[in-house]
C-alpha cells in the first residue's frame, strides 16, 4: 500500500458479490484475447474486481460483471499504448478509430472474425452496456467513449513532438483521457435509471459531475507518478505542475491535494443546496430520487479510485522503462484483422 493518501469525505464501500463476479471476469479477459493465462499472477495483484467493486458497491452478477469487465479492458489496453505505439500518432489514430466504430455500431453487427482482441472486448462491453438503455442515453455514452478514445491519439502527438502541455491544456486533455465521464455514464447503466434531461442540464449537476471527472484523475494521477515518470510521460498532473510551476515533487504533490479538497468542498456544498434547487426547478420526485442515486455514485467513485488506487499493485509497483519500451504484461493484438 502506497503511504501518500487524500483526505476524501466519502465513505469507503464495496460490494459483497465481488468474488463470484470476479471468477466470470478472468474468464472474460482470457476468452477474448485480453491477457494470457501466464500473465495472470501479474494481473491478480491490480486487483481488477477490487475497483469494480468500490466504483460500484451496491451491484451484483452481472452488472458487477459488465463494471469489472470494462475496468479490466481499460487497464490492459491503456497499457498498450505506453512504449512505441505511444509515440505513433498515425498508428495510435488507426487503432482508435477501430474502436470508435464498435460504440457507433449496432451491438452484434460487426463480425466477430473481424475484430481485434481490443475492439471484440469493446463491442462485448458496448452490447451490455447499452442493454436496456434509452437512444439518447446511448448517444451520450457514445460520445463520451469517442472523446476518451481520441485523447490516446492527442497524448501520443504531445509525446512525438516532446510538447509538455499547460496546467489547463493538460487539465482539459486530461477530463476526457481517464475514462471517467465513461464510468459515471455506466453507473447509471449499472444502477438500472437514467437522470432526465431535466436534471442532466442543472448547473448544480454539472459541477458535480466535472467535481468527481478531476478528483478521480487527480488521484490516479499522483499515485501513478513513478510510472509515468520512468518512461518520461509528461501526461500527469504532478509532473506538468513541476515543469511549468518549478515546484519539487513534495509541493506537486500538495498541491494535487489542495486541487482536490477545492473539488469535493465545491461538491459538498453543491450538493447541500440540492433540495432547494429541484423544489425551485419543481422537479418530479422520481427526477429527485435518480438524482440522489446519481450523488451517491459519484461519491462512491471518488472515494473508490482513492482506495483502489493505495492498495493497487498497478500503481504500486514502479515500472522502470525507457518511453520507448512496453510496459504492459504482455502485448495485445491491435492492428485490424479485417
Amino acid at each position: 500500500m502506497q503511504e501518500f493518501s487524500f483526505d476524501l469525505p466519502f465513505p469507503s464501500q464495496i460490494s459483497q458479490a465481488v468474488e463470484s463476479a470476479a471468477a466470470h471476469h478472468i474468464i472474460w479477459i482470457q476468452e477474448h484475447g485480453l491477457l494470457s493465462k501466464g500473465s495472470l499472477r501479474e494481473y491478480y495483484r491490480w486487483d481488477v474486481p477490487g475497483v469494480a467493486a468500490r466504483f460500484w458497491p451496491h451491484s451484483s452478477g452481472a452488472d458487477l460483471e459488465l463494471g469489472m469487465d470494462l475496468a479490466g479492458w481499460f487497464l490492459l489496453v491503456d497499457d498498450q499504448f505506453d512504449g512505441p505505439l505511444g509515440i505513433q500518432p498515425h498508428r495510435a489514430a488507426q487503432i482508435v478509430q477501430q474502436l470508435i466504430d464498435v460504440v457507433y455500431s449496432s451491438p452484434g453487427s460487426l463480425p466477430k472474425e473481424s475484430l481485434t482482441p481490443a475492439a471484440g472486448g469493446l463491442a462485448s462491453i458496448w452490447s451490455r452496456q447499452v442493454r436496456g438503455m434509452s437512444a439518447s442515453w446511448q448517444q451520450r455514452s457514445a460520445r463520451d467513449w469517442e472523446d476518451f478514445l481520441n485523447a490516446y491519439t492527442s497524448e501520443t502527438i504531445n509525446r512525438q513532438i516532446g510538447i509538455v502541455p499547460d496546467v489547463d491544456t493538460y487539465l482539459s486533455l486530461r477530463h476526457k483521457a481517464g475514462l471517467e465521464n465513461v464510468l459515471i455514464d455506466l453507473a447509471e447503466r449499472i444502477g438500472h435509471y437514467e437522470l432526465t434531461e431535466a436534471v442532466l442540464s442543472m448547473p448544480a449537476i454539472q459541477k458535480m459531475h466535472n467535481a468527481t471527472v478531476q478528483v478521480v484523475n487527480i488521484i490516479q494521477d499522483a499515485f501513478s507518478v513513478a510510472k509515468e515518470e520512468a518512461r518520461g510521460d509528461c501526461h500527469n498532473l504532478v509532473i506538468v505542475l513541476q515543469h511549468h510551476r518549478n515546484y519539487s515533487r513534495q509541493e506537486a504533490l500538495a498541491e494535487t491535494r489542495s486541487i482536490v479538497r477545492r473539488h469535493t468542498d465545491e461538491f459538498l456544498h453543491v450538493k447541500s443546496q440540492l433540495p432547494a434547487l429541484f423544489d425551485a426547478a419543481a422537479l418530479p420526485l422520481s427526477d429527485r430520487e435518480s438524482a440522489y442515486v446519481f450523488v451517491d455514485d459519484l461519491q462512491a467513485q471518488m472515494r473508490a479510485c482513492h482506495d483502489w488506487c493505495r492498495g493497487s499493485g498497478r500503481y504500486s509497483r514502479v515500472i522502470r522503462a525507457r518511453p520507448d519500451q512496453p510496459t504492459h504484461l504482455e502485448e495485445m493484438h491491435l492492428e485490424g484483422l479485417g
